[in-house]
């Protein structure tokens, strides 16, 4: 049975529905922190492997172009064998190239991007960078790489946000495959299945035992304090929560709407977000933050 949510998510596994069980996590690594009004999560990216790719198929490349002008001036050589050394040069540099975006934007991005979930106004806070738009196609335009610092925080309602787990299968050398599980939220237009966005969450091994406390903290007695309420945790030290400004230090807030977003985002109640919303004119649902 496919995905209700079109279009699909690659690797697709199942989607999930909201429930108010499964109250009690394993691992929490990821929670920056739960209150009683909100619930923020980090979602951390690996940044190791673009720099070791970097590295190997760099010094790839060096020795291919290196290769071709050494065959050019060798007159036995084979005609086909110094074009073949040519488009292996092309395509090598294509290669470096996508790889070359990565590595900026491992290095320039923020290493968490963090989602705020509010429990008491029923709202989804999600901080990204612009050019995430830009890590899975292969080419990527000049205009590309001045998305690299900037970044937006994105406002969802909870009613319009949903989970599916994505998985895929990988290989040892010595035989034998390994599943990889993640998490993802889907943000919907509202009142339909119809993708905006797949939002990356957290690589997990306890398939939808994440996404049922999240929904557990966002549907369940909302009106209650979080330590009555059924959650748990395990092996979880509470601190309070950085802003969304600090995520990264050089990153400062840049107008009023920004520092209302956050002020929005840890909000008591629906009355309370509304004046916040109004006091700092929040009525958009995209804010660049540059």
């Amino acid at each position: 049975m496919p995905s209700r949510y079109k279009p699909q998510l690659v690797c697709w596994n199942q989607d999930l529905s909201k429930t108010s069980g499964g109250g009690i996590l394993g691992s929490t690594n990821y929670i920056a922190c739960a209150t009683d009004n909100y619930l923020e999560i980090f979602r951390k990216r690996k940044i190791i492997g673009p720099y070791i790719g970097f590295f190997l198929f760099g010094s790839a490349e060096i020795s291919f172009i290196w290769l071709f002008f050494y065959l050019l001036n060798q007159n036995s050589i084979d005609l086909w064998v110094i074009i073949m050394s040519f488009v292996i040069s092309i395509v090598g540099g294509l290669v470096v190239y996508f790889i070359l975006f990565n590595l900026l934007f491992g290095q320039f991005a923020p290493v968490s991007n963090p989602i705020r979930f509010n429990r008491k106004t029923g709202k989804v806070y999600l901080y990204e960078a612009v050019a995430t738009k830009w890590m899975f196609r292969f080419w990527k335009p000049l205009c590309s790489f001045n998305d690299l610092n900037k970044f937006e925080i994105k406002v969802y309602d909870w009613e319009n946000f949903h989970g599916v787990l994505q998985r895929s299968t990988g290989a040892f050398a010595s035989g034998g495959t390994i599943e990889h599980n993640s998490l993802y939220g889907v943000a919907c237009k509202p009142g339909s299945y119809e993708v905006i966005e797949y939002i990356y969450i957290r690589e997990t091994d306890c398939l939808a035992g994440d996404w049922d406390w999240i929904s557990h903290f966002m549907e369940f007695r909302t009106n209650e304090p979080l330590d009555q309420i059924g959650l748990q945790y395990l092996n979880y030290y509470p601190r309070d929560a950085e802003t969304f400004m600090q995520v990264k230090p050089r990153l400062k807030i840049t107008s009023r709407q920004i520092e209302g977003l956050d002020k929005a985002s840890k909000a008591g109640s629906k009355e309370e977000l509304a004046q916040i919303e109004q006091e700092y004119e929040l009525t958009k649902t995209v804010y660049p933050v540059e």
